[in-house]
């Protein structure tokens, strides 16, 4: 079976006219591709673990994506179950691509393989607990401290994803267009990345306030990941440590010096940006979060590509060449990556 790690209802998404332009960075070619032809490879899941991909998780998304996430221009408003299929969706993506760094690490392969699966998980295991999970509840006890035991690595990915807050971003007014990698996403920890913790409990003690000896708790060197999901339209998963500087919040004024860096310290935007979904509790105990879509500028957007790219490990993609050149000149200039034989 050919087996998609980006999965075909995404990449329709990044098409013009049907095709989608597909890279090889080895090979240094650029093909006009249709979507049962790219980010693929024969046997790369077993059949019950594809199965199970478009069964407990593609199907979910495919519909929220279709029908609410890409045809909405301003806003978009999800109920409880909706949020975790979102989350689930990308914990799964920042699951499925088999990069095998770890395993290639010179020091970890040389590990015990218990001691390696204990640090890592195994692939198709990490894949098949959160495929398996049917609700938050589930999803958050995979992030217990006897998971961490067992499986440091879902549990930084579970973490990560599952305390933090969702942001969604559009390029229609600068008219750039995102790529998608084979990676699918990508993540950045920046300047403030150890020291976020530090921070908060600082401000914790001097304000006594237990909201923030609970973000302490959620919070990681992980500032946000970046999942594309249209050519011109992503979600960012956003660190539970920047609601401190949120318009509504208490505490922004504490941190009045970082306010006004925002973009330094997260590589692209400022404070508009990061504004958490309003949430609304309802009569029937469900939640509703409403979550303003926010317009990149240029620059963000060819930071933002600049991050996908590090990640890539062999194919990218796009849509229309003339809406990702300043993004690739970008990336040539500030990271020194050859990519003249797509400009």
């Amino acid at each position: 079976m050919n087996n998609h790690y980006i999965p075909q209802f995404l990449l329709k998404h990044f098409c013009e006219n049907g095709m989608i332009q597909y890279c090889d960075i080895e090979n240094r070619k650029v093909e006009a591709r249709n979507t049962r032809s790219v980010f693929s490879e024969k046997g790369y899941y077993p059949d019950e673990v594809e199965h199970d991909l478009c069964n407990k998780i593609e199907f979910q998304f495919s519909k929220l994506l279709n029908e609410k996430l890409a045809v909405s221009r301003y806003k978009v408003t999800i109920n409880s179950e909706e949020m975790f299929i979102l989350k689930k969706y990308m914990i799964i993506t920042a699951l499925r691509y088999n990069s095998r760094e770890l395993e290639d690490d010179p020091i970890i392969s040389q590990m015990p393989r218990d001691e390696r699966i204990k640090l890592i998980g195994d692939f198709y295991g990490r894949i098949n607990e959160v495929l398996n999970c049917k609700n938050q509840y589930e999803m958050l006890q995979l992030i217990d401290v006897n998971n961490k035991m067992k499986n440091l690595g879902l549990f930084s990915y579970v973490k990560n994803i599952m305390h933090s807050y969702t942001v969604i971003v559009k390029t229609n007014n600068c008219k750039q267009d995102f790529l998608i990698t084979d990676r699918g996403c990508t993540k950045y920890s920046g300047p403030l990345s150890v020291d976020k913790a530090f921070m908060l409990l600082d401000v914790a003690e001097k304000t006594n306030d237990q909201f923030l000896w609970q973000l302490a708790s959620m919070v990681t060197i992980h500032d946000y990941s970046l999942f594309p999901i249209t050519k011109n339209m992503a979600i960012i998963n956003m660190s539970v440590f920047f609601k401190l500087f949120t318009k509504v919040s208490p505490y922004r004024t504490m941190l009045s010096n970082l306010s006004s860096t925002i973009n330094s310290v997260l590589g692209f935007g400022d404070l508009s940006i990061i504004e958490d979904p309003k949430v609304k509790n309802m009569l029937n105990g469900d939640k509703e979060y409403t979550m303003e879509i926010r317009q990149l500028s240029s620059s963000d957007v060819f930071f933002l590509n600049s991050l996908l790219l590090s990640l890539c490990k062999k194919n990218f993609a796009f849509a229309n060449k003339s809406r990702i050149e300043k993004s690739l000149e970008y990336i040539q200039k500030e990271n020194n990556i050859d990519l003249s034989f797509v400009c």
